[in-house]
């Protein structure tokens, strides 16, 4: 008795054995048990690639990967070196007139330059809740009323791929996150440069009162500190 190789049933269960066809469900009729099994093996193969091919996966997903495939592009691609934004300006480092006591603000301003490009972003920790709010804008100081629209912008925690988003037409992008220190933004901005931003300033930074606070009081204490302070007042 003749039997069929292994590729023959994998295109009868196609439906593409061509003359072929016929000719094997004959022996399938004929009772084989070894051919049954094997042409078995490949129905459920082809069942499975079926199904697989009407699944859809979630926009989320779909956002993350194509995130993150516009940051660090394919491997063929040409890359242009990366650049670290500098802090321009940070909002906890800025003192309160005299005679001011602090309120306990919920939110911190950061303001990066990269080149003719700046990143304004606002940290805004979310009311009882351990997550965080980043809302921010990409614009080119050398024509601030253009915003940069639809460029990729990757939330990470060291390698963490943390949340991922695309700017609108006014250059404007959020995300959402756990509460994380050493939060880092990638942003790849127009001509393939990739920009990273620093969230948290791994040096100490200065109080609203002056004073210095350490890296291990960071943004992470802080927004920690301030959660609880809207626990409270709710």
């Amino acid at each position: 008795m003749k039997h069929f190789a292994s590729e023959a049933w994998a295109d009868f269960v196609r439906g593409t054995a061509g003359k072929d066809q016929e000719l094997m469900q004959s022996h399938l009729d004929d009772g084989c048990r070894k051919c049954t099994k094997e042409a078995g093996l490949w129905q459920r193969v082809y069942a499975t690639a079926q199904r697989q091919s009407v699944a859809v996966p979630p926009d989320s997903a779909i956002g993350m990967v194509k995130g993150m495939y516009a940051i660090h592009g394919s491997r063929t691609a040409k890359r242009v070196r990366g650049a670290i934004a500098e802090l321009l300006f940070d909002s906890l480092r800025t003192p309160l007139a005299a005679g001011v006591r602090s309120t306990g603000t919920s939110s911190r301003q950061l303001l990066y330059g990269a080149g003719d490009h700046r990143i304004d972003v606002r940290m805004e920790p979310e009311n009882d809740s351990d997550k965080v709010t980043l809302v921010g804008q990409i614009l080119d100081s050398t024509n601030p009323g253009n915003g940069l629209a639809e460029v990729s912008v990757v939330l990470l925690a060291g390698r963490r791929v943390l949340a991922s988003a695309k700017t609108n037409r006014f250059g404007e992008f959020q995300l959402h996150c756990e509460i994380e220190s050493r939060l880092e933004l990638r942003v790849m901005l127009p001509h393939g440069e990739e920009v990273s931003v620093a969230l948290v300033d791994p040096l100490a930074v200065t109080s609203r009162e002056g004073g210095n606070l350490p890296d291990s009081m960071g943004v992470n204490r802080l927004l920690k500190g301030i959660r609880k302070g809207t626990k409270k007042k709710g």
